[in-house]
C-alpha cells in the first residue's frame, strides 16, 4: 500500500506582507506522525511558534486550522477542522473544532494544516484554493453578520465552497467570538473569531479539487459500510432517537440525572425543562435534519423562530445552547432560546460563554453587586437577555466588560463577584452542574482548555455507576476519555459515532488509520499518540503559568450546597477533590504540582526543552 492519509504539506500564511509558503513536513516525518494529526499537529505548531509571552492578538499570534489523516475520506463525520491558538480569553492553549465540510476542502487543496499569522491594516478575506492563496478586500463585508458574509463571498467567487466567517463580535474583539461555517456550524469556544478579527480577517474561503491521498480506498469504503451497519443495528432505538433529535435529547437526560445548569449553576434541575427539551423543539420549531460530511447521523436540526417579528432560520439549538441560554438563564420558552441562539450566531459569539456571562451578570445584579442599568435583573427576561447579547457583541456599556469573559469581568467588578463566576482557567463552564458528580468536576478541572465538556463527559458513565465515588477506577476512566477525545480530534473525525451511536473505537479506528495511511497501527498505538498530545498541550500551558492551582472547578462547587433537587444539600468536598487530583497526577506521571515529569516526557518520546 502507498503512503496516504496525509498530504505532507502545511500552508503558512503571513497576513502582514500578503505572502504564503508551503512547508513540507515529510522531511521530519517521524516527529509529526507520532502526534497523529489534527490536535497533535496543532499542538506541535503552537509549541514551536509561541512562547510564554506571546500575545494572541498581536501580529506574532497565530491560529492554525488542522485536519487529520481521516479527514476528507468517506468516513462518517470526517469533515472536521480543529482550530488551535493561544486564547485571548484564557491566555493558554485554545481549542475549538467545527463540523460541516471545510476540513475536506482543506485536504482537497493539498494541505494538512493552515497556519495564519500577521495582521492586515484593513479588512480582508482569504481565498485558499488549488493554486495558492488570494488576499481579497473585505471592507464591504466589515460589520456584516456571519450568515450574510458567507452568502456574499460565495456569490463573489461563484463557488459552493466552504467559507469560515466572523461576525461583528469578532471584529470588536469580544474574547469569546466564534467562527461560523455552513450557515450554523461554529468553532465556538476560546475566541477563535477574536483572533481572526484582530488580524482584520473577515473570512477564510476554501475550495479544493485535488484528490485526498489514501492508501486503500476500497478498504475504507468496506469499513464504512460495516460501521454504518453497526451503528444502525447495534442499538437501533438509540440510533433512531439521536438521528431524530441530535444532542437535544440530552436535555431530558440532564434533568433526570440532576446536572442541568440552572440560574447561573445555582441549581441542577429546571422546573420548565419540558418546555425546552427535544420534544418541544421538534413540535414547535424544527423543520428538518442536517448532517455533516459523509455522516448518516444528521444530528443537526434546521429550525425557525422570530427575531424582532421577522422569521429567521438557524441550525440548532444544540443541547449546550438549550442549557446555557435556556435553563441557566431561567428561560423556559424554546422559541426564545432559538432567537437568542440566532442572535449569537449572527453576531458571531459562543452561545455557551454568552449564557454563562449573562447568567453571572443577572445573579450579580440580583445580589446588588453590580447594576444592569436600565435592564431588569430577572431570570427568563427576554428583553434583558437579548439586549445583553447585543451589548456584548458591540462592547456597549456593561457589555464591554462582559465581553472579556466571566473571569475578567468578575475581577473588574470585584465586590465578591468572583464567587459567582463559573469558569475553569478563565473559560466558562459548559452544560453540566457538578456538585453531585465529582468525576465531572475533575473533568472540568483538568481540561487543558478550561471548563469544556469536549475533553470528557464522564458524567454519563459516573451517574450510571458510582456517582459519588472517589476512586482510582473513576480517575482511570477520566484519563481514558481524555485520550479518546484527543484521538478523534487528531484523526479528524467527529466523536458522536462513538459517544452516541456506540461505534467501538478499538474495532474501527485503527483499521481506518491503516487503510488511510498504509502505516501499521493498533488502538494502543493511537491512544499513545493521544497521550503525547495531552502532555504536549499541558506543557504549553505550563509554559504559560498553569499548575495545580488552576486545576479546580469553580468556587461554588465547594462552597454552596445544592438548594433543591434530588441531591439537595450536596456539594463537593475539597479534600475528596484533592484525592482525585492526586490520583490523576500520579496516573499521568505528573508531579504533585501537575507538571509532567522529565521521565514521563522521555517515556512518551516528547523532545521538550
Amino acid at each position: 500500500m502507498q503512503f496516504g492519509g496525509y498530504t505532507g504539506k502545511n500552508l503558512l500564511i503571513d497576513i502582514s506582507n500578503r505572502s504564503y509558503k508551503v512547508i513540507n513536513w515529510l522531511e521530519q516525518r517521524n516527529d509529526w506522525l507520532k502526534l497523529i494529526g489534527g490536535r497533535g499537529f496543532g499542538a506541535k505548531i503552537l509549541w514551536q511558534n509561541t512562547n510564554a509571552d506571546t500575545n494572541p492578538l498581536s501580529a506574532e499570534g497565530i491560529i492554525t486550522l488542522n485536519t487529520g489523516p481521516l479527514t476528507g475520506l468517506p468516513i462518517p463525520g470526517a469533515g472536521r477542522i480543529s482550530m488551535y491558538a493561544i486564547s485571548p480569553q484564557t491566555g493558554i492553549w485554545a481549542d475549538s473544532s467545527i463540523g460541516g465540510k471545510a476540513g475536506a476542502e482543506i485536504k482537497q487543496c493539498g494541505y494538512d494544516s493552515i497556519i495564519i499569522k500577521g495582521k492586515s491594516k484593513y479588512p480582508i478575506y482569504l481565498h485558499i484554493h488549488d493554486e495558492g492563496v488570494d488576499f481579497e478586500n473585505a471592507k464591504h463585508l466589515w460589520g456584516k453578520g456571519s450568515f450574510e458574509t458567507e452568502t456574499i463571498i460565495k456569490d463573489e467567487l461563484n463557488s459552493d465552497m466552504s467559507v469560515l466567517t466572523i461576525g461583528p463580535a469578532g471584529e470588536n474583539l469580544v474574547f469569546f467570538a466564534c467562527i461560523t461555517t455552513d450557515y450554523g456550524r461554529q468553532a465556538g469556544r476560546t475566541g477563535m473569531g477574536t483572533i481572526l478579527g484582530s488580524k482584520k480577517v473577515k473570512a477564510v474561503a476554501i475550495n479544493g479539487t485535488k484528490d485526498v491521498p489514501v492508501a486503500d480506498l476500497k478498504k475504507i469504503i468496506k469499513i464504512t459500510d460495516e460501521a454504518i451497519e453497526y451503528m444502525i443495528k447495534n442499538d437501533p432505538e438509540r440510533y433512531n432517537v439521536f438521528t431524530r433529535h441530535g444532542t437535544t435529547m440530552s436535555l431530558d437526560w440532564a434533568q433526570e440525572a440532576a446536572c442541568l445548569p440552572t440560574r447561573n449553576f445555582q441549581e441542577n434541575v429546571f422546573e420548565q425543562s419540558e418546555n425546552i427539551n427535544a420534544e418541544s423543539m421538534e413540535g414547535k420549531i424544527k423543520i428538518t435534519d442536517r448532517g455533516c460530511y459523509c455522516c448518516p447521523l444528521a444530528c443537526g436540526k434546521l429550525t425557525k423562530t422570530k427575531v424582532n417579528g421577522e422569521q429567521v432560520y438557524l441550525e440548532g439549538p444544540e443541547y449546550e445552547t438549550l442549557a446555557l441560554l435556556g435553563s441557566n438563564l431561567g428561560l423556559g420558552n424554546i422559541e426564545d432560546i432559538a432567537a437568542a441562539n440566532y442572535l449569537c450566531d449572527y453576531y458571531g459569539i459562543d452561545t455557551i460563554s454568552t449564557g454563562v456571562v449573562i447568567g453571572f451578570a443577572i445573579e450579580c445584579a440580583q445580589q446588588g453587586k453590580i447594576s444592569l442599568d436600565d435592564l431588569k435583573a430577572e431570570w427568563g427576561n427576554t428583553e434583558t437577555i437579548f439586549n445583553l447579547i447585543e451589548k456584548i457583541a458591540y462592547r456597549k456599556g456593561l457589555g464591554g466588560i462582559l465581553a472579556e469573559g466571566v473571569k475578567k469581568a468578575a475581577e473588574t467588578f470585584g465586590n465578591g463577584c468572583q464567587s459567582l463566576a463559573m469558569h475553569v482557567k478563565g473559560l466558562e463552564q459548559s452544560g453540566y452542574e457538578t456538585r453531585s458528580t465529582p468525576g465531572m468536576s475533575l473533568a472540568y478541572g483538568t481540561s487543558d482548555m478550561g471548563a469544556h465538556h469536549s475533553r470528557s463527559t464522564i458524567v454519563g458513565w459516573e451517574t450510571s455507576t458510582d456517582r459519588f465515588g472517589i476512586t482510582r477506577e473513576k480517575v482511570e476512566k477520566q484519563i481514558y476519555l481524555q485520550h479518546q477525545r484527543s484521538l478523534f480530534d487528531a484523526l479528524g473525525t467527529c466523536r458522536f459515532q462513538y459517544c452516541e451511536a456506540k461505534l467501538p473505537p478499538e474495532e474501527f479506528y485503527p483499521r481506518y488509520y491503516v487503510a488511510a495511511t498504509g502505516l501499521d497501527m493498533d488502538q494502543e498505538g493511537l491512544l499513545l499518540g493521544a497521550e503525547r498530545i495531552f502532555n504536549l498541550t499541558r506543557m504549553i500551558n505550563v509554559r504559560r503559568g498553569i499548575s495545580r492551582k488552576d486545576d479546580y472547578p469553580p468556587a461554588r462547587v465547594f462552597k454552596e450546597p445544592l438548594p433543591s433537587g434530588p441531591y439537595k444539600g450536596k456539594k463537593m468536598d475539597r479534600d475528596d477533590y484533592d484525592k482525585l487530583l492526586d490520583m490523576y497526577y500520579e496516573l499521568r506521571g505528573w508531579d504533585k504540582n501537575g507538571i509532567p515529569t522529565k521521565e514521563k516526557l522521555q517515556e512518551l518520546n516528547l523532545e521538550i526543552e
